[in-house]
């Protein structure tokens, strides 16, 4: 495959350079190829540094289209997950950080152009503006989770920084947007911190950590809202109630 980047283009580098990537992880499955390039032969490949092929990997990896192992290298993800359907869980928000007070930090707050996944979750073209809300929710000192969230600019746009800090977005999202929220879509996993993660949440690499990805759909906009969150598994835990109906 001839790796190009157009460095003229609106298009971000790191965008580019993932959907290249998404073509040669097809090839690499058809092949049945299970480890993926370095980041050294990924920055040669594509004649960019080290730090632009590592954004668009991480994309990657988010998606869990690739999973890094600390001292193995990059593998393509190719396992299937066991699934279950879990009525009512958690209602968004309602998990347990072991009975304690969260405090958050806002890492950031801003306008970037949809990766691929969320454009297609959201219903909006490729790369078209979005606001991206990353944060870490603390008991203490202790970082517990780490929040990443991307809105639809018209709505992302009206969130404050103040409000970021002092409420869930849920409550932000209800009252002052006027949002009847229908829907949540939430898929939950058990994935191994890599080492962005782990240094965000204060764990070793390769920790258990709990992943939640979700979507949310309110009237007049369908799903406005998707995004994922990655728990310590020694801090935090689920609880539900499955009732009858």
């Amino acid at each position: 495959m001839n790796c190009k980047v157009d460095r003229k283009s609106t298009i971000p580098i790191y965008v580019q350079i993932v959907e290249q990537l998404r073509v040669i992880i097809k090839q690499f499955m058809e092949e049945n190829k299970e480890k993926f390039y370095t980041e050294d032969e990924l920055a040669k490949m594509f004649n960019v540094s080290r730090l632009t092929i590592r954004q668009a990997v991480q994309v990657l990896v988010d998606e869990n289209v690739l999973n890094r192992i600390k001292g193995s290298g990059t593998f393509i993800s190719t396992s299937e997950k066991l699934e279950a359907n879990i009525e009512n869980l958690d209602k968004f928000v309602n998990g347990f950080y072991l009975d304690q007070e969260l405090r958050t930090e806002l890492l950031f707050n801003r306008i970037v152009p949809s990766p691929t996944w969320v454009s297609n979750r959201l219903g909006i073209k490729p790369y078209e503006e979005v606001v991206y809300i990353k944060r870490i929710r603390l008991v203490g000192d202790i970082p517990i989770v780490v929040d990443n969230r991307y809105l639809l600019l018209e709505l992302g746009k009206k969130i404050t920084d103040e409000d970021l800090l002092n409420t869930s977005l849920v409550h932000i999202l209800t009252p002052k947007l006027n949002l009847n929220i229908v829907e949540s879509a939430i898929e939950i996993e058990a994935r191994l911190a890599d080492e962005d993660l782990s240094t965000l949440l204060s764990i070793p690499e390769g920790s258990p950590v709990l992943y939640r990805y979700a979507d949310m759909k309110a009237e007049n906009y369908g799903c406005f809202l998707t995004g994922n969150s990655f728990f310590r598994a020694d801090m935090y835990k689920y609880k539900s109630v499955l009732r009858d109906m």
